[in-house]
């Protein structure tokens, strides 16, 4: 009888890093339970593994903090988990240069924390955000509140470093900003969900921190007035960093208000408080006079709190939600998407709503009281096919980040696979040859 997984490893690794069968349990994706998991203590650890799993033909799947294992579809084989959170080292810190560099394990909150020191912050945003990981976040490519102001997480990274299916590592960009020689392989990481790599190292420019901010929150009683009011604010000189706007049932998971009002959640930063100050009352009076809004201003602690349970929606605080559908469209479809989800009979009840009429994305939240284990899966396949429809329809897409696993057997949660994926299965083929890394999650089961 051949050693298990884990023993086998014990013998390239070191007991140190292997982890308790016991602990398994927490590492399953979609229910599907690893058969091993390890925790190495450096880079030099992760490709060791990597070289061994490739020999071995082991499935893998690379590990950061765990908040985005429920995107993704249902996984071909797990055999080994790579839990990179001991990566956690700032290996760079040039505030002149506005440059940093780090080890893929570090949590976002605790790279802020050291960049703020040195007046510096990197604006990149995500869901539970002292458990998520650089590594994670450049995988998923997540985003947040602000993306409307600050973009995607790609459009700040200037190089990175891979561990590939056969444990070697390799290098793309560089540490200084004017970096622009070959192809850029930054864009190809990030996104791909550790499908083509284990993402170790990466280069981030910064930005100066903020050194005051605010938050304008806007109660209105309709949700077509409260779209309306955020789409006028971003075309006015005083533009703030985002905009969201939260219909009456994602209000009230946030908030804990009742759910007949919308809310429009207004972020502003600048260099001084009366830059900031004279933004939002020129944002408030403008709300006054097209909405009738009822306003409140946050800054300080409630302005952070905030902007991470905005962030968090969905992710953090209990239940989550059953379903949650990621749709991204034109910005100017926003308004008219978002109206003929609120009146569609397909949508089985009506979802939670939290709409960027900045950037085009428009996320869809049900929180329903049945058991995930006995989901109707007829209506929630209907209603995924309807957010799918309407998102088509509007020139975009639409993405399930999260459903009960026995719906998402039956779904490519990423959608009908464009023209582009066979060039995405050469790729695949080219970069991780045996299928091992994150086999089946990502688009057209790659």
């Amino acid at each position: 009888m051949p050693a298990s997984i884990a023993t086998q490893l014990e013998t390239v690794l070191g007991p140190d890093v292997i982890l308790a069968d016991d602990l398994l349990k927490g590492y399953a994706v979609d229910g599907m339970v690893p058969q091993a998991a390890v925790r190495p203590a450096d880079r030099q650890g992760i490709a060791q593994a990597m070289a061994w799993a490739f020999s071995e033909n082991v499935a893998v799947s690379p590990r950061g903090g765990g908040t985005q294992m429920a995107l993704g579809n249902f996984p071909s084989k797990i055999d080994l988990v790579l839990n990179l959170e001991r990566l956690d080292k700032v290996l760079d810190f040039q505030p002149e240069d506005l440059t940093v560099t780090v080890e893929a394990g570090i949590t976002l909150n605790a790279l802020q924390e050291i960049l703020a020191r040195g007046g510096m912050f990197l604006p990149l945003e995500a869901p539970l955000a002292q458990r998520a990981t650089i590594g994670g976040i450049l995988a998923t490519n997540t985003s947040g509140p602000r993306r409307f102001a600050y973009g995607l997480p790609r459009e700040w990274l200037l190089g990175i470093a891979v561990v590939s299916a056969d444990g070697t590592e390799t290098k793309a960009g560089g540490r200084v900003v004017k970096n622009v020689t070959g192809y850029d392989l930054n864009r190809l990481y990030t996104g791909s969900l550790g499908t083509l790599g284990v993402i170790v190292e990466a280069t981030f420019k910064l930005a100066p921190l903020p050194a005051h901010s605010q938050i304008l929150a806007a109660s209105i009683d309709s949700m077509e007035k409260a779209l309306e009011a955020g789409q006028s604010l971003l075309n006015q000189p005083y533009c703030p960093q985002g905009v969201q706007v939260l219909n009456g049932e994602a209000s009230h998971k946030l908030e804990g208000s009742g759910r007949d009002q919308a809310l429009v959640l207004t972020f502003f930063e600048g260099p001084s408080a009366e830059l900031v100050e004279r933004r939002v009352q020129e944002c408030s009076r403008m709300l006054l006079e097209t909405a009738g809004a009822g306003m409140k201003t946050m800054s300080g602690p409630k302005y952070s709190s905030l902007l991470g349970r905005v962030t968090g929606l969905g992710w953090s605080g209990a239940p989550q939600p059953n379903l949650m559908i990621k749709i991204n469209v034109p910005p100017s479809s926003v308004a008219g998407l978002v109206e003929e989800i609120g009146r569609d009979s397909q949508l089985r009840s009506t979802p939670g709503v939290l709409a960027d009429v900045g950037f085009g994305m428009v996320r869809l939240f049900w929180w329903l009281e049945e058991d995930p284990e006995n989901v109707d899966e007829p209506e929630t396949l209907t209603a995924i096919q309807r957010g799918r429809d309407l998102a088509a329809a509007r020139g975009g897409n639409a993405i399930v980040e999260r459903c009960p696993p026995a719906v998402k057997r039956n779904i490519d949660v990423w959608g009908e696979p464009s023209q582009s994926i066979e060039i995405m299965r050469r790729i695949k083929k080219r970069f991780d040859p045996s299928g091992i890394l994150n086999s089946g999650r990502f688009v057209g089961g790659i």
